[in-house]
């Protein structure tokens, strides 16, 4: 039986790197509770979203957090 595959979005890189998720990512500059984007924002937090659903599929070292940047992020 295998896992069921998950991504992280975080806005706390440095803990979340202590935790070793199997993928992460860390929206660039995004501040504690907007892990998506601020509210009403839907394109900006569709972009992340999707960008998050593309660890699934793309290789990358587990453990690690990639850090990306998304314009239109204002808190």
């Amino acid at each position: 039986m295998s896992g069921v595959p998950t991504v992280l979005i975080t806005t706390d890189k440095e803990s979340s790197e202590q935790q070793r998720p199997p993928r992460a990512i860390h929206p660039e500059g995004f501040t504690w509770g907007h892990s998506l984007g601020t509210a009403g924002n839907r394109d900006l937090q569709m972009e992340v979203l999707r960008t998050a659903l593309q660890q699934l599929v793309e290789l990358h070292l587990p453990g690690s957090v990639r850090t990306l940047p998304f314009a239109g992020y204002n808190p």
